[in-house]
């Protein structure tokens, strides 16, 4: 396991969303924080109806794709979590589950789906993706929902992969869940991982911009627009890819500066 160093912006402030906020309503959207963001400013504004803005950090993700069974990976971590749409976690005919292909998807906190930004090459090949998580024996189906499908195709368009929190989730290695031996060199850390099958290949053409964890909890944190909050993150496995956000009622903008002190530094598995 090696560290690489993402050789972003140094000691600036950078707006994460869109001039003047990120547009909020009452159904949560998430920003991604720009690489190497060590300080984060939430400026709640121009409130309609809206009393409160809503928001929850949504973990980092490691995402590694493999089309033999773990032997060899593709570590996109760092493309799947830069907020940088020149990047992309490439799913190009990833085969089937069957095959030796799957995408394993971990954090180190659970969460509750994945929020997909597909780019342009989107998958057009009738294919279903299943959600597994490991449940300290075996995986099991999360019975997720496919906000990516169209047309009978998953990643087809930008959408939302959720499920219901699995009670009996449990973090594990991946070389322990897939009975891989110690000396195999797929050291990846205990994390709450997700399997991603699909039943049958996908395009030879399917790129992702962004995958971002939504967080597990619903409860969120609160501000006003005369309670602005400013708070301290870390990036890579165990700490913070975005925030998600929404209001109470209404609309509302929200904005989100941060402040990046050093490069990025993340943890990539090869």
């Amino acid at each position: 396991m090696s560290t690489e160093v993402f050789n972003g912006p140094v000691g600036e402030w950078r707006g994460a969303a869109a001039s003047k906020g990120a547009a909020l309503t009452t159904t949560a959207s998430r920003t991604l924080l720009p690489a190497g963001t060590k300080t984060v400013q939430l400026i709640p504004r121009n409130f309609s109806t809206a009393v409160v803005t809503r928001f929850a950090s949504c973990p980092y993700l490691m995402v590694l794709k493999t089309a033999d069974a773990l032997a060899t990976f593709t570590d996109y971590s760092v493309e799947a979590n830069d907020a940088d749409t020149a990047t992309v976690v490439d799913l190009s005919s990833l085969d089937t589950y069957a095959n030796s292909d799957a995408v394993y998807i971990g954090a180190h906190v659970p969460f509750r789906g994945l929020a997909v930004d597909v780019s342009a090459a989107v998958n057009a090949n009738a294919s279903v993706l299943t959600a597994y998580y490991w449940n300290g024996s075996a995986w099991a189906d999360t019975s997720a929902t496919d906000g990516t499908t169209s047309g009978g195709a998953t990643f087809a368009q930008d959408g939302n992969i959720t499920w219901t929190v699995p009670t009996a989730w449990t973090t594990t290695s991946l070389a322990k869940a897939n009975g891989l031996a110690a000396s195999s060199g797929l050291a990846s850390p205990d994390l709450y991982w997700i399997q991603l099958r699909v039943s049958a290949a996908l395009d030879s053409s399917t790129t992702l911009s962004s995958i971002i964890a939504m967080p597990r909890s619903t409860s969120y944190a609160e501000i006003t627009e005369i309670t602005p909050m400013e708070f301290g993150v870390q990036q890579g496995v165990g700490g913070t890819a975005a925030i998600e956000h929404l209001t109470d009622a209404g609309t509302a903008n929200l904005i989100i500066n941060c402040y990046t002190r050093s490069s990025g530094r993340f943890v990539k598995l090869t």
